[in-house]
């Protein structure tokens, strides 16, 4: 009868929930959710952050560019269809910037964002224009190791340019698509070995002097807006006179 009482009361013993073991994986669950949300809110607002920083939607920029590799420039890119966020070229050599979307607009306006217009390739480690050469860090240049740089120039008349190259050296360590574009200035994106990193040419004369003819043409569209005519007052007809008898 003890042993038969023993059996009956373990079986009728009540488990207890493990309500703490529940609220963990809820607590983890609900942290993981509002994590994933607010990096999602974040990068949006970071793509569509165009801002008050300039460019903004409905500006008009343009920069001169070229492509420098193993001694060399190569053909600007030409393209027929313009693209729709803004950034494209329509003049040899010439970037225009003309953001129709945030996510070009202010910090967004990048030559990643020009280079993807156009088709070309370019990264801190490949660079290709549309149909060319693939060049890839580490290959051959002028019989040694090409890397890719950019060369910015502030402007036309001062050619003492920035450099800037994804691969650790002395240089802002930055992706060169990830570059902002500039108003009126000038830039070099190059496939050239280290030693001749310091050398690379700003765009050549063709270039600049396109530049300078639209940034001409830009200032005088500006200011010869012709002005709101007055409006004359009409002068009534005289009164027809009549007839006396």
């Amino acid at each position: 009868m003890a042993r038969a009482a023993g059996i009956g009361g373990g079986r009728v013993h009540r488990r207890q929930t493990p309500w703490a073991y529940y609220g963990i994986i809820a607590l983890i669950v609900i942290l993981g959710v509002v994590g994933t949300l607010s990096s999602r809110q974040r990068r949006d607002h970071q793509i569509n952050s165009g801002g008050n920083v300039p460019p903004t939607i409905g500006t008009v920029w343009q920069e001169g560019y070229a492509v420098y590799a193993c001694g060399k420039f190569l053909d600007p890119v030409s393209i027929k269809a313009p693209d729709p966020q803004g950034i494209t070229t329509r003049t040899p050599g010439i970037i225009n910037i003309d953001p129709t979307v945030k996510a070009a607009a202010g910090s967004n306006a990048t030559l990643g964002k020009f280079a993807d217009a156009v088709g070309m390739k370019l990264n801190a480690a490949e660079l290709q224009v549309p149909g060319g050469h693939l060049y890839v860090d580490g290959a051959s240049c002028e019989g040694k190791a090409g890397h890719v740089y950019v060369k910015e120039f502030t402007g036309t008349s001062d050619l003492v340019g920035q450099l800037y190259n994804g691969a650790p050296r002395q240089l802002p360590k930055i992706d060169p698509a990830l570059i902002r574009l500039h108003n009126n200035a000038l830039l070099t994106i190059a496939f050239v070995p280290t030693s001749a990193a310091d050398s690379i040419p700003a765009p050549p004369k063709s270039v600049t002097s396109a530049l300078t003819a639209l940034e001409k043409q830009q200032a005088s569209s500006a200011t010869s807006t012709p002005p709101v005519s007055a409006v004359t007052p009409t002068t009534a007809p005289p009164a027809s006179s009549s007839t006396t008898r």
